[in-house]
C-alpha cells in the first residue's frame, strides 16, 4: 500500500538556514544577547516561535552543572568552519557566531559560563546544532555521555511515526513516538558499535492542525559519525 505525504518546509534551526542574528555590543555584566569579548554572540533574547516541527540539535551531553569553562568540540568535516548554535528554549538562551580555534581533528570552544549560571540555564536544556556542506556534525557539550541525543522541536502536538539511522540504505536503528506531544521530542543512540561515515536520519511525523486534517512531513538528514566521539 502506498501512501501519500504532503510535504512541509521544514525549518531548521541552523545557520545554514536561518539568517544571523544580529548582535550588538551591550553592558557585558547583563545576560542580554550581544557580542562578548570578539569571539562570540551569547545572552538572552526573545524568541519568536516557528511553526512546522524543527530539527534543533544533534549532540552528546554529559554535563550536571557548569564549570567555569565550559568545552565544546566540533569534529571537523574537510577545511570548513561548521556553523554551528547551541540555545536552550526553556530560557531563550542563544550562543552563536564563535571564533572556533582549529585542532588537528576536530574544532572546539572554551566558553565562560557566567552568562549561563547568572541566567540560570539548566545544563540539561542545551541543544547544539553544527553543519557543513548539509552534513551535521554531533557537537560535543562538556563531555560525551555516550550517545547521541536528536532533538525536534514542535510548535503544535506531533507525534513521529517513524525515526530511523541508515548506514548505505540499510536501517541501523529505528525509535518511533507515536505519542503526540508539543515541544521536545528526544531521540538518542548509542553508536559506540557502528562503523564511523556518513548515516542518514530518517523521519516521518504528522503535525495537529485545529480544524483541519494533521500535517504530515517526511525527511531525511546527513550526518558524520565516529564511534569514538562517544568514548
Amino acid at each position: 500500500m502506498k501512501y501519500q505525504f504532503l510535504y512541509t518546509s521544514l525549518f531548521l534551526f541552523s545557520l545554514s538556514t536561518l539568517p544571523a542574528q544580529a548582535c550588538p555590543t551591550g553592558n557585558p555584566r547583563t545576560t542580554t544577547y550581544m557580542r562578548r569579548e570578539n569571539n562570540r554572540c551569547e545572552g538572552i533574547q526573545s524568541r519568536n516561535v516557528v511553526s512546522g516541527i524543527n530539527l534543533i540539535s544533534i549532540a552528546t551531553r554529559g554535563i550536571t552543572s557548569y564549570p567555569n569553562f565550559l568545552t565544546l568540540q566540533i569534529p571537523r568535516l574537510g577545511n570548513t568552519n561548521p556553523d554551528i548554535k547551541v540555545q536552550s528554549l526553556s530560557k531563550n538562551y542563544l550562543l552563536d557566531q564563535l571564533s572556533l580555534r582549529r585542532r588537528r581533528n576536530r574544532f572546539s570552544f572554551k566558553l565562560k559560563s557566567h552568562v549561563l549560571k547568572k541566567a540560570n540555564v539548566p545544563p540539561q536544556s542545551l541543544r547544539a546544532l553544527a553543519e557543513v556542506n548539509a552534513v551535521y556534525l554531533p557537537v560535543t557539550i562538556g563531555r560525551t555521555s555516550g550517545k547521541y541525543e536528536f532533538v525536534f522541536y514542535s510548535s503544535r502536538r506531533s507525534k513521529f511515526s517513524t525515526f530511523e539511522i541508515l548506514r548505505n540504505g540499510k536501517v541501523v536503528h529505528s525509535s518511533p513516538r507515536k505519542y503526540a506531544r508539543r515541544g521536545e521530542t528526544i531521540f538518542t543512540w548509542n553508536g559506540k558499535q557502528a562503523r564511523r561515515g556518513r548515516y542518514q536520519i530518517h523521519v516521518i511525523a504528522e503535525q495537529e492542525r485545529i480544524g483541519r486534517p494533521a500535517e504530515k512531513f517526511r525527511r531525511r538528514y546527513y550526518f558524520q559519525h565516529n564511534p569514538n566521539w562517544l568514548k
